[in-house]
């Protein structure tokens, strides 16, 4: 009907009334019906210029946008019209509410959000089947040019369940249809003291599901948090879509301001508008007047007065008809107390589509756009933006806090200041609470609430990143079962039922720490502790590796890369040679597998500098087998010459006492930058000079991955004798352990072997089981290399459509690794197999577009001439048998592209990656 419009708009809501019954008694009538229901819809709003937004809710709504609010009343008259003609194929008929609201519109992304829209939903909710109701602001603008057959009738004013204001409710009344409904089920239905709310409900639509559902289900709930996230504003709001559910109201009674507990039936009276007079006890007064009541009672900010919390049990047992649902930093421990625990809001988005219905970003946008209307997102704020929200965990008031100086300062700049100290996130309105002025007044207000020993428990927990166990939390800080379950029930730490975990909330972690380094000597035993701690953990993982079970080895390094990262660094900070010693072979093995590449040169790089001047024999040890990792990984990013050189000096450089799985780590970092280089001669020499120490070992795993290795200098030799031995010694090791990591390389090169013998479909069998063998344990180089495998062993075979998926399959994954140099080569041989295919033109622009790129000057690593050399040659046969013509016009295509151009369009991707 036409693209969404923009500017002052009027939105038609409209539902079906009693549809979730009707689906359930006659799913197949109710099919019928619905398609019944659109086409009347559908009629009427094409009509009158109306344009539908999307399907909402359980499919039997509609969401309509119209320019005009005459065309928007005309076009909702005639929809009740038409649907009141319809032979239904049910009985009764379907019964449609409609409501209509004008406002501005807020367009992102081809969906309205904001105020206008909120607005709109909440009218059509307090109206009945078979009414039209409109907002004020639709009433002035047709009050003076209404269709025909059709007049309005003032509702008054009612409270919607956005609580924001008042709304003056107009019905629409059309000829010849009723115009007699019960009363509208606004806020005005029930007594109630909901506070109105200055700001619209933004997000946390599953949390209020959730609420609402348990207090169907349970008499006691208490919302429990940390100061600050949204507590008190999301049980109001799931109170106020309870009012048709609590005949004798709903009523908030705020805690916040009394200091004592002995006011709080005074406080509850008050709110009630009970006297309490006479002689008897006040607490049997106010039980009394209770007894048989059908409320819902909100006690807001508990946790102050919790020894109070006896009285809620008292009160459910007046009367079986009352609901308690309370806000609190810590648990009642109530019999019969459900506790819903509230986390932060949404903070993740898989692409700047997704952004901006992320829960958090919405939240950030409605602050920015009260402290400047004029403030827009472009695509460079969503990464300060997201740094923004990472720190403040997705913390209502911490992102509107954050919000409120997009006037002054740029997302940037806003997030280098939170970095910076918890003062920046204050407000200055008067009208804020004073415990929600600052974040820090929030976790003050938190802190003063622990005893001696939960603060000192609490500050030591802070030295964690990201999540911990509760082990470690004993180990480190000291922790135990009954502090932990103390500071879970005063919602400073987070639980993780699933996985047994616990973390902190970032902002009270930096709370926390600060306190914690007030402490010298308390913070230098806890940081001690703590890298002893994941020291151990790593060594543990490595350990992992060497009994072939990898995968619980990555599992363990992941779960805890930032607390093992946090002690690595501790380690280098103090100068202590030996802890960082045993961290660095597991971090290997592990940024390898996972394909952490760059990652790895930084995290290596750091040892180098913190241990230059190191003169103790496990600091030299330290920097020299950190300087063979960063080699390894500067080999595979592409410096081959630079990896070599590392790896050679620290093989030189090692002391005497390292041990030889030390050695062997410099080992083959020295034989892969050889073999990048072409210089078997070297890579050979190296391997040979160590092979007898490594045989005598009584594990033979090392020494078998020193077999892989002289096998692969066999094969670049072309001595395709002493290759196939050396590899079935070393796959009888591997298949005892049901070893991954290495039996990978062992396949790989014995497929090889295979296709060079002239078997490639044997060599496509071992390859297979190399990249099944790869993807157990999740190792990404070995995938690139298994894909490659099969790409040379399928187009041996003359299969050149399998031959191309597996190549550009090996692409895929090494553009996740950023090794270019690979995917320059991988690129080179899709381009022959396209040849092959009859399909010059794209190879001619492939390989136009691999010679321009500077790194093909390269050499990868199993061929034995640079990547360009190769690439002009294929280029030169594509010339050859080519109109010439179409060969410049593609070679000019495929140099005037980007290489990641390239890449996107070789995988199918038409878009610039974000």
């Amino acid at each position: 009907m036409g693209d969404l419009p923009d500017g002052i708009v009027t939105l038609l809501f409209t539902d079906v009334q009693g549809s979730t019954r009707a689906w359930e008694e006659s799913p197949v009538s109710m099919a019928e019906a619905l398609a019944q229901h659109d086409e009347a819809i559908m009629t009427a709003i094409a009509a009158h210029n109306g344009v539908p937004v999307k399907v909402r809710g359980e499919g039997d709504s509609w969401f309509v946008v119209f320019t005009s609010a005459r065309d928007a009343v005309e076009g909702a008259a005639d929809i009740q019209r038409n649907l009141a003609t319809v032979d239904w194929v049910t009985s009764p008929g379907l019964v449609v509410r409609a409501s209509l609201h004008t406002g501005i519109a807020d367009l992102r992304l081809g969906d309205y959000y904001g105020p206008t829209v909120n607005r709109a939903a909440r009218l059509r909710s307090i109206a009945h089947g078979g009414q039209t109701i409109l907002s004020g602001a639709t009433y002035q603008l047709i009050q003076d040019q209404l269709p025909d057959g059709v007049t309005v009738v003032d509702m008054g004013e009612h409270g919607l369940k956005d609580l924001t204001r008042p709304e003056h409710v107009y019905q629409l009344d059309i000829d010849d249809l009723p115009t007699t409904f019960p009363p509208l089920l606004s806020l005005n239905a029930v007594p109630n003291n909901l506070p109105v709310q200055l700001t619209d409900f933004i997000g946390r639509e599953r949390e209020l599901e959730d609420v609402t559902d348990l207090i169907h289900g349970n008499r006691l709930v208490t919302i429990l948090a940390a100061g600050g996230s949204g507590k008190t504003r999301l049980a109001i709001q799931a109170a106020a879509n309870l009012t048709n559910e609590f005949s004798d109201g709903i009523f908030f009674i705020g805690l916040a301001d009394i200091t004592t507990g002995s006011d709080i039936i005074q406080t509850i009276a008050e709110t009630l508008s009970i006297g309490l007079s006479g002689d008897d006890d006040r607490t049997t007064q106010l039980l009394t007047y209770l007894t048989g009541k059908r409320q819902l009672l909100i006690f807001d900010n508990f946790e102050h007065i919790r020894e109070e919390a006896p009285l809620v049990a008292e009160i459910l047992k007046a009367s079986k008809h009352i609901t308690v649902l309370a806000t609190s930093r810590e648990k009642l421990n109530l019999s019969g107390e459900t506790v819903y625990g509230l986390g932060g809001l949404e903070t993740h988005w898989e692409s700047p589509d997704e952004a901006a219905a992320t829960s958090a970003v919405r939240l950030f946008m409605d602050g920015a756009q009260r402290t400047d209307p004029s403030f827009s997102l472009s695509t460079s704020d969503l990464d300060p933006l997201a740094k923004i929200l990472q720190i403040t965990d997705g913390l209502p008031l911490a992102i509107l806090l954050a919000s409120a100086w997009v006037d002054m300062l740029s997302l940037s700049e806003i997030e280098e200041e939170i970095t910076k100290s918890l003062d920046f996130l204050e407000t200055e309105m008067g009208d804020v609470p004073d415990r929600h002025r600052s974040i820090r007044a929030v976790f003050d207000y938190s802190w003063t609430l622990l005893s001696p020993q939960e603060q000192d428990t609490f500050g030591a927990l802070s030295v964690f990143r990201g999540t911990f166990t509760r082990d470690g939390a004993k180990e480190v800080a000291g922790a135990s079962l009954r502090g932990i379950a103390n500071l879970v029930a005063k919602s400073l730490l987070l639980t993780d039922p699933t996985t047994g975990r616990y973390r902190v909330h970032a902002l009270l972690r930096q709370y926390a720490e600060a306190a914690l380094h007030e402490d010298t000597a308390r913070c230098d035993e806890v940081q001690q502790a703590h890298a002893d701690y994941f020291g151990a953990l790593t060594q543990t993982a490595l350990d992992l590796l060497t009994v072939s079970d990898q995968a619980r080895m990555l599992d363990i390094i992941e779960t805890d890369l930032d607390n093992i990262r946090t002690a690595w660094r501790y380690y280098l900070a103090t100068a202590d040679g030996a802890g960082a010693q045993r961290m660095i072979t597991a971090l290997y093995f592990a940024y390898e597998m996972r394909g952490w590449y760059p990652a790895a040169v930084e995290l290596f790089d750091e040892a180098l500098d913190a241990f230059t001047d190191a003169t103790d024999e496990d600091s030299i040890t330290a920097r020299e087998l950190s300087r063979a990792a960063k080699g390894w990984f500067m080999t595979l990013l592409g410096r081959a010459d630079l990896g070599a050189a590392a790896a050679k000096e620290a093989l030189d450089n090692l002391p005497d006492a390292a041990t030889l799985t030390d050695r062997w780590a410099a080992l083959q970092s020295y034989a892969i930058g050889t073999a990048y280089l072409g210089d078997s001669v070297s890579m050979v020499a190296s391997l040979d000079e160590s092979f007898g120490t490594y045989d005598a070992l009584e594990d033979k795993l090392w020494v078998s991955g020193i077999k892989n290795w002289r096998s692969f200098a066999a094969i670049l030799g072309g001595d395709l004798e002493t290759a196939p031995q050396l590899l079935s010694e070393a796959l009888i090791v591997y298949e005892q352990r049901d070893e991954h990591y290495f039996m990978t390389w062992a396949l790989w090169l014995t497929a090889m072997v295979a296709n060079m013998e002239g078997r490639p479909l044997d060599a496509i069998e071992i390859y297979s089981r190399q990249v099944d063998r790869s993807e157990e344990i999740g190792y990404l180089r070995g995938l690139v290399v298994a894909y490659e495998g099969l790409g040379d062993a399928n187009t041996a075979a003359g299969q050149f459509g399998a031959a191309d998926t597996a190549l550009i399959n090996s692409i895929q994954v090494a553009e996740q690794m950023g090794m270019v140099r690979d995917m320059l080569n991988m690129m080179t041989k899709v381009a022959k197999v396209r040849i092959a295919m009859g399909r010059d033109m794209e190879a001619a622009r492939l390989l136009a577009n691999i010679c321009a790129n500077p790194i093909s000057d390269q050499q990868a690593w199993i061929e034995t001439e640079p990547i360009k050399t190769l690439a002009s040659r294929a280029l030169d046969e594509v010339r050859s048998q080519t109109d010439p013509g179409d060969y410049a016009t593609a070679v000019g295509q495929g140099q005037a592209m980007s290489f990641d151009a390239m890449v996107n369009q070789l995988l199918g991707r038409m878009a610039e990656p974000v």
